[in-house]
């Protein structure tokens, strides 16, 4: 219950973000590493904020799905999350030590580092440290020294991690900052080069941006950026009046080097994408200068580019432009075998920190920096036995006259608690246990029917929304075809009408006929329409080129007994499907009006 005990099942590697939480285990075997099980969903609306779970349940019933995505047995043994978090949520210090100080006094500095720089109590803490072999030198004062790398974390973030893999029905267990399982990932598939080989690490998460300097595998600087894809896609939402979810589909199709585009849209993104990325080049630029005042002038030889920023194409030729340093784009996939329909090619970079928590520190050829900031699992404060201080007594007298039977009186007590503990470990906590499983197990059914009721209730609502839009529609149709057919009976023979238009209260007739009297006789009828009042000629004009014919303009109000039925103020237009066709004088004096009765017929 508390992490106790050495922990089975599949070791899962598990990325949360802000855009997708994505599920990935890898298997070692003969023919190398490959992908056993891979899934992948969005991530509920404001789940996740900073990069870190603030909905744990909503994560855990997310991370259920993933499992039976990925085909994981439900009756096997409990699987194994390890997850990364955002390098900003996590302390990192190095600090120099002389070489080969005993392990005791070495925790006892660390310890001390972290007590003067961690900015929350040490009590609240998690903490993890390791020695950097690779860093090993001998300073200006002939000392041999070495760096040690110390993280930190609150452990109420901790806490969620593991309150999320108890609503998965799983366990919590390695907890890695994201820059160093991207470091491992990328020593694994080998973008680190040989010894002494400099590289800078640019991992462009949805919420920042991640910057290390790394030699033989070893971090010697890092920081983040607060500039990441989700900075990028509201610039580009906003200077586009889009949806964020519509900028961020754009992404992959932007075109950074194109300088006249034909879509403007995809031109104004690619110039919001350049701002975002300029600015991002120029944390580079700072970090660099930097490193180099703390250590001299180095050449850096590479910038491997890794995740969800990779998205963008022509991402690796822009930093070189701009840093004049080669740059490649990652795919940590590239050693691994998978399938290529379900791992794309756009999405490998995008899975570097995934790959790095998801491998076993064993399986990389190089030694990397693995921090776990769950080492200790999930331990009661009663069980906590780390101490700022030790309290030692004086033993230059003698022993007190009353230590005696209060030694006998506690180890009669000890044995009592023995006694108690043993019935409760061994009788009452496993029908407990029991219990328990069996209410998990209810409130897991219970949680999933009140799932699918929701998705019902929502079903139910869309569906009501679309019967009141068609019987909307349908009254408005049956109301302009009673007004349409009486237009047709009160149509006097040789008048034509081309069009007619609606616009608020008001109704245009325009068409032609073959003398003024058909014309005013038209008017009249629409008149005495129950639907229209105030009907009268706007002009009649006669053409040079077509003399046997007029056109006409007739408009009339609508009357409030139809326009109280109105629901809509919009204008509309309504013209036949057969246009008048001009002929000669013979056929035009054959026009007539839409047949039927006629109140004025010549």
């Amino acid at each position: 219950m508390f992490g106790f005990g050495k922990r089975k099942g599949p070791a899962l590697g598990l990325d949360i973000n802000s855009d997708s939480i994505t599920l990935l285990q890898l298997e070692k075997t003969r023919a190398g590493i490959e992908v056993a099980r891979f899934a992948c969903q969005p991530t509920p609306a404001n789940a996740v904020r900073e990069g870190l779970v603030a909905e744990p349940e909503l994560i855990g019933e997310v991370v259920i799905d993933l499992m039976n995505d990925a085909g994981l047995p439900p009756s096997g043994q409990t699987p194994v999350l390890n997850i990364v978090v955002p390098a900003q949520a996590v302390v990192i210090r190095l600090m120099p030590v002389p070489v080969g100080m005993p392990e005791d006094e070495l925790a006892d500095v660390v310890t001390q580092e972290a007590t003067n720089h961690v900015p929350f109590p040490i009590a609240d803490a998690n903490l993890d440290w390791a020695v950097m072999p690779a860093t090993e030198r001998t300073d200006f004062d002939g000392v041999r020294r070495v760096d040690v790398i110390l993280a930190a974390i609150q452990r109420n973030i901790v806490e969620a991690y593991w309150r999320m893999a108890d609503a998965a029905g799983a366990k919590l267990g390695r907890v890695e900052v994201s820059s160093l399982a991207v470091i491992r990932s990328m020593a694994l598939s080998g973008y680190l080069g040989s010894s002494g080989h400099l590289s800078m690490i640019v991992n462009m998460r949805q919420d920042a941006t991640d910057i290390n300097i790394v030699r033989s595998c070893m971090p010697l600087f890092g920081r983040s950026v607060m500039l990441g894809v989700e900075t990028m896609t509201e610039a580009v939402s906003r200077s586009l009046d889009i949806p964020f979810d519509q900028a961020l589909d754009m992404l992959p199709e932007i075109s950074i080097f194109n300088p006249n585009p034909a879509d403007l849209k995809m031109g104004q993104a690619a110039q919001v994408a350049r701002t975002i990325f300029s600015d991002i080049a120029d944390e580079l630029s700072k970090s660099l200068e930097f490193y180099r005042s703390q250590v001299g002038d180095v050449k850096m030889d590479q910038i491997v580019l890794a995740g969800p920023g990779c998205m963008v194409p022509g991402l690796d030729q822009f930093f070189f432009n701009k840093l004049n340093i080669r740059t490649v784009i990652s795919d940590p996939m590239r050693d691994i075998r998978h399938d290529e329909t379900e791992i794309v090619d756009r999405m490998r970079p995008i899975l570097a920190a995934l790959v790095g928590s998801s491998i076993e520190p064993s399986w990389n050829p190089s030694y990397t920096v693995d921090l776990d900031l769950n080492k200790e699992g999930r331990v009661p404060l009663l069980f906590d036995e780390r101490a700022t201080q030790t309290m030692t007594k004086d033993l230059s007298m003698g022993p007190p006259p009353w230590q005696k039977p209060v030694l006998i009186a506690g180890s009669a007590l000890l044995a009592l608690g023995l006694g108690a503990y043993g019935v409760m470990r061994y009788v009452d906590l496993p029908q407990k246990d029991r219990e328990i499983e069996t209410l998990s197990n209810e409130i897991m059914l219970g949680n999933r029917q009140l799932k699918s009721m929701a998705n019902t209730r929502q079903e139910n609502t869309v569906l009501s929304a679309r019967k009141r839009v068609l019987d909307v529609l349908l009254k408005k149709h049956n109301r302009w075809s009673a007004l349409l057919s009486e237009l047709t009976v009160d149509t006097p023979k040789g008048v034509q009408i081309d069009r007619i238009t609606l616009r608020g209260k008001e109704m245009k007739v325009e068409g032609i006929a073959i003398d003024f009297n058909s014309v005013s006789n038209l008017a009249i009828n629409m008149g005495e329409s129950v639907y229209l009042q105030d009907s009268q000629v706007d002009w009649v004009t006669r053409q040079e080129k077509t003399p046997e014919r007029l056109d006409f303009s007739i408009s009339a109000k609508l009357s409030d007994a139809n326009a109280s039925g109105s629901t809509t103020t919009n204008p509309s237009q309504l013209v036949p499907a057969e246009p008048l066709k001009t002929g000669n004088s013979a056929s035009t004096q054959k026009i007539a009006g839409l047949e039927g009765g006629d109140k004025y017929a010549h």
